[in-house]
């Protein structure tokens, strides 16, 4: 289905970037008011053997979701023709942390109050989408690490 996100020109198709745009700030307002007004209630209910997993968490979720915005945003100036493709495909305009959510929390979920699973839930999957998403503009859809990319990236920083 995300292969078919692309136009023929190589540009993401204008109703997929409004859809995860639209997504990406929905769930960052819903996460921005769910941590300010549920930090007490989380704070006294969630054991103190897990609180440290549960601040990393909200760390990731937090990151994730502000780096899927900035990466929508990048997309809403390539459409508008603000910066050119080549622009937002520089890896400091993309999500090149592909693997901000592969370790586990660390303990089992069950820990952590029920909507604070269900964003942290819609994070991952927002994220992952727009990975595929990413890699589908600019790699022509491969997300593994790409050796030889790394090796002129080394070179290029050393020079």
């Amino acid at each position: 289905m995300l292969e078919e996100a692309i136009t023929k020109e190589g540009l993401l198709k204008p109703e997929i970037l409004s859809e995860l745009y639209d997504e990406a700030l929905e769930l960052s307002n819903s996460i921005v008011q769910y941590l300010g007004t549920s930090k007490k209630d989380s704070l006294n209910s969630i054991d103190s053997n897990y609180m440290g997993f549960y601040t990393l968490e909200c760390n990731r979720m937090t990151t994730g979701i502000m780096q899927a915005m900035s990466w929508c945003l990048m997309q809403k100036g390539v459409s508008n023709v603000e910066i050119t493709v080549a622009e937002a495909s520089e890896k400091k305009n993309r999500l090149s942390n592909n693997q901000l959510f592969d370790v586990p929390v660390g303990c089992d979920l069950d820990k952590f109050p029920n909507k604070f699973r269900e964003y942290s839930d819609r994070v991952r999957a927002l994220y992952a989408k727009i990975i595929r998403v990413d890699r589908l503009l600019y790699e022509g859809g491969f997300v593994e690490d790409n050796p030889v990319h790394n090796l002129i990236e080394k070179i290029e920083n050393n020079s």
